[in-house]
């Protein structure tokens, strides 16, 4: 099986370009690695995905992270003046431009502590309503999956699935092959590992396993 050969990006390029048997692809491989991760990045939403990222703000806007995807949650930290002792964490609820643009209007631009909600523009996280002193941030959310390169020879999801990798990264080569076939196999292939990561993905954040995100700051 691939994965017992496949174990960083230059076993990844030459074993795509065993299996394409063409010698005009192999310039385009690192090329179908890109976009098979792009794909990855568009569908994958599991649990190996998720980072936790802690911010400081007074101001309405605080900036995602660069490899942000998709907000899991958002909650105000104790610690975030001024705090009752017996604070608890409170999730910050999502709403649209729509909603954040009406409240605010409503309370004239005033401003307020805790926020209670918040809106995602223009990569930027927006509080609802405006804080009027520090709020502690605590984002857990789904990060970009790292790109393969010579400089990063691997990342999680190459050494969970590198199979995944492999078919992803041939099934890229589509718009070249065109009447290979062997195109619907690769397909099938992928589009099996992508649903066996989701399952295990699913079965592991259920109430009986505890959810733990790797930290980050912003």
């Amino acid at each position: 099986m691939a994965s017992t050969y496949i174990t960083d990006w230059t076993s990844l390029c030459s074993t795509a370009a065993d299996w394409l048997n063409r010698a005009d692809l192999t310039d385009q491989i690192p090329v179908f690695v890109t976009l098979a991760e792009a794909s990855f990045n568009r569908e994958l939403r599991v649990r190996d995905m998720l980072v936790r990222a802690d911010a400081t703000s007074n101001q309405e806007n605080v900036e995602l992270p660069d490899d942000w995807l998709e907000t899991y949650s958002l909650t105000i930290q104790p610690g975030s003046p001024p705090t009752p002792q017996n604070f608890q964490p409170a999730a910050l609820r999502y709403m649209s431009e729509s909603e954040s643009n009406n409240i605010k209007a409503q309370m004239y631009g005033a401003a307020c502590w805790p926020p209670y909600g918040y809106t995602l523009i223009d990569g930027m996280i927006e509080l609802v309503p405006i804080p009027s002193g520090n709020v502690d941030l605590r984002l857990v959310y789904y990060a970009r999956i790292p790109a393969l390169s010579a400089a990063q020879p691997s990342n999680w999801l190459l050494a969970k699935s590198p199979d995944l990798y492999l078919y992803g990264t041939l099934l890229q080569a589509m718009p070249y092959l065109k009447d290979d076939d062997r195109l619907p196999t690769w397909a099938q292939m992928r589009g099996g590992l992508i649903e066996s990561i989701r399952l295990e993905s699913e079965r592991a954040m259920r109430p009986t396993s505890g959810l733990t995100a790797r930290a980050k700051a912003f």
